[in-house]
């Protein structure tokens, strides 16, 4: 499978999960999904919560991004 060109930026949490699982209608399903793989790892959980200014944020920066997908792989590069 050919690498894509994804772009690292800041994405909403929502917005960024709808994109790793597109075939979740439901954009807090997908947050809640995506959220439940970051804390298996309880590292990457901990790193990313180092690099918010809050628990609450509603987006996850160009490092918090870069490390999801360091774990998971970009949108579309895997299959769930």
């Amino acid at each position: 499978m050919s690498k894509s060109k994804f772009a690292i930026q800041t994405y909403g949490k929502s917005e960024f999960a709808m994109m790793l699982f597109p075939d979740i209608d439901s954009p807090k399903v997908a947050q809640a999904k995506l959220l439940r793989w970051i804390k298996r790892d309880p590292q990457l959980y901990e790193r990313i919560l180092s690099l918010s200014s809050s628990a609450n944020d509603n987006d996850y920066g160009p490092e918090q991004i870069r490390l999801i997908i360091n774990k998971f792989g970009a949108p579309g590069e895997y299959e769930v």
